[in-house]
């Protein structure tokens, strides 16, 4: 008797007397995956149907059962039609509400089936007790696994009308009478029993009352419904749908993002939640973080200095109160701050990340002066010890090139970070700064201008602290202070692979930026010739070259006594540190190589690069490259 008849006939001998007779979990565990792909269909739905009919009246926990199904459903070709077609058919109502952990998951699993069609899900959708019941479990539960796998089905439902969509272009993109709006979308918002549910659930304003959840459960359930409109953002949450509901919760005009962003959560008297709402905000300003956005281009009215997301959070003043913890931490109590201030720094980090445009004027004035306090604070014994304020050097990497460009009156943040004492974090914060943009944007000019602002920035932090290649080179050899030899070879990359761009020609600043021109940055460098327009001949020109050229060009340091470590020893500081610097040998060759092909020029130091390569990531022991210093370049 092969493994599918004796579980079929131990299910037969369950099912005679199912109080009586004990399920063999080790026998049931014996049919796995790989059983799973070999046997027939037909026996698969059998088996299936065996089991459904076994569930109802078990009296035992469910569980070997429910993943037994779980094992034979799994296969993608197993189909929401195929699971429609189970008999009896399958309860999922009930099976959403039932008590057993294992029965929700068994219930969730074969729903689930549904997010792969979007007619699939328009027949879940068309079922209203099924999606209520979805909600009540993803909202209510108390086991997280159950929560999360509820979110996920509900979320595949909400965006199966994408599958299978590489383009959408719809009249009416972000409201609900789109063409492209599903019937769960409709559901969801437009079904008011199922709309108030939501409400209902996260409302503190009825929490320990009969039948709802405590406090402690709602904000839980608070939680998760934040969760899940980062992940769907688009118009829809931000209009009006059912204003009755709405009314009843004090939503004046923007619906269930007012409800959950402004009404909702007690910040003052729940600090953790307070933090979870934050998060929110700073989700909210990311472009990619909603699946529909990513899934449906023009759902997106994005720009580097505005968007619906933060058009909203302006308007409610959620803005400026979540900055003001970062910006003015005297204003609020000390639990708060300590709580608090890193999340306003995250959220100002994005906020700066995704609209450099807006951030001109008191706010830009306000946001230096705190860096500037917070990094003036650090002595460099601290800085040796890294006992840093790592939120602020989060903040400071993310902030727009031109706000850092100093002055005549003032200096910059920039300033104060340190290649000496060595630290990684203020390492990484240079090489942020000194690289520009990573990221293509939609305004040009704003692209630009960070291009321009981040070559500014490298020439004006150089004439600041001319050693700090020197700095760099001696910590990129401390193969002790592996995170920080790391660092500093990650700023030599950066450089070399600089997006940057010239500064206006003429003299003055242009109309749109506090941009310096070329001839009024040379003046501030003290340098009488042009400067290098990128960071490969940054790098291949004084005063780089006399320390970063001849250090990537030497065999790398190798210490056979380190613990762990030794030559070849993938697993040592040392070849780790050896193998960050070969990566970045072949970064200048590519970018040398570049140069050679546009000019003709440097073809000798693309001889003495490859020399060096050729010796492979820890290279030999003799000298390499010794007359590199004196070429001319």
């Amino acid at each position: 008797m092969d493994i599918l008849q004796q579980i079929r006939a131990h299910l037969a001998t369950v099912a005679a007397d199912p109080a009586a007779n004990i399920l063999d979990a080790r026998l049931l565990e014996k049919f796995d995956g790989q059983v799973s792909e070999t046997i027939a269909e037909s026996d698969r739905d059998a088996l299936i149907h065996q089991l459904a009919e076994l569930l109802p009246s078990l009296q035992q926990d469910p569980a070997p059962l429910t993943t037994l199904i779980e094992v034979l459903v799994r296969p993608a070709s197993y189909s929401f039609s195929r699971v429609l077609d189970i008999q009896p058919p399958i309860d999922f109502s009930a099976g959403l509400n039932a008590p057993s952990p294992a029965i929700n998951l068994i219930t969730l699993l074969l729903l689930e089936k549904a997010k792969l069609r979007r007619s699939d899900a328009d027949i879940v959708a068309g079922k209203p007790e099924i999606v209520a019941s979805l909600i009540q479990l993803w909202l209510s539960t108390q086991e997280t696994a159950i929560s999360q796998k509820a979110y996920d089905v509900l979320l595949g439902l909400l965006t199966a009308e994408w599958i299978g969509r590489s383009s959408v272009t719809a009249e009416n993109p972000g409201g609900l009478d789109s063409p492209y709006r599903s019937l769960m979308w409709r559901r969801l918002f437009r079904d008011k029993d199922i709309y108030e549910s939501i409400y209902r659930t996260c409302s503190l304003k009825n929490a320990g009352q009969v039948g709802q959840l405590g406090k402690r459960e709602k904000t839980v359930a608070q939680a998760r419904l934040l969760d899940l409109l980062a992940k769907i953002d688009c118009e829809a949450i931000r209009a009006s749908q059912i204003k009755e509901v709405e009314d009843r919760y004090g939503v004046v005009q923007n619906g269930l993002l007012e409800f959950a962003a402004v009404r909702m959560v007690d910040y003052e008297d729940d600090v953790l939640m307070h933090m979870t709402l934050i998060d929110f905000f700073a989700d909210l300003l990311k472009p990619h973080h909603s699946m529909v956005q990513r899934f449906d281009s023009s759902l997106s009215t994005r720009s580097p200095q505005s968007s619906p997301s933060l058009d909203f959070l302006l308007h409610w003043q959620l803005h400026s109160r979540t900055l003001s913890y970062y910006v003015d931490p005297d204003r609020h109590s000390s639990l708060d701050v300590t709580y608090l201030y890193s999340r306003a720094a995250n959220y100002l980090a994005t906020y700066c990340s995704y609209y450099p445009g807006r951030f001109r004027g008191p706010e830009s004035a306000e946001v230096l002066h705190r860096v500037e306090e917070a990094l003036r604070a650090v002595s460099p014994g601290q800085w040796a010890q890294d006992m840093i304020p790592k939120h602020d050097l989060h903040v400071l990497a993310s902030l727009p090139g031109h706000s850092l460009l100093p002055d005549p009156l003032h200096g910059t943040p920039l300033f104060l970070l340190p290649t000496r004492p060595l630290n990684a974090a203020a390492l990484q914060t240079l090489a942020t700064v000194f690289h520009g943009p990573r990221t293509g944007n939609a305004n040009q000019v704003e692209t630009s201008e960070s291009k321009s602002a981040a070559r500014a920035l490298y020439f004006l932090y150089l004439q600041h602290n001319p050693q700090m290649w020197v700095d760099v080179v001696k910590g990129a050899e401390t193969v002790a202070l592996k995170d920080a030899a790391l660092a500093a070879i990650a700023l030599v990359d950066a450089v070399i692979n600089a997006s940057w761009a010239p500064l206006p020609s003429g003299e003055g600043t242009t109309n749109s930026s506090f941009l310096p021109t070329e001839t009024e940055l040379a003046r501030r460098c003290q340098s009488s010739q042009p400067l290098p327009p990128s960071g490969v001949l940054a790098i291949l020109a004084p005063p780089s070259i006399e320390a970063v050229l001849p250090y990537l060009l030497r065999p790398a340091q190798t210490f056979s006594n380190l613990v762990g470590g030794g030559k070849g020893d993938v697993e040592s500081a040392a070849y780790r540190i050896a193998a960050a610097k070969y990566d970045v040998v072949l970064s200048l060759k590519a970018r040398v190589r570049e140069v050679v092909q546009e000019t003709g020029q440097l073809e000798e130091v693309m001889v003495v690069i490859d020399r060096r390569l050729a010796m492979g990531v820890l290279g030999g022991q003799g000298e390499v490259g010794g007359r590199v210093g004196t070429l001319e370049l």
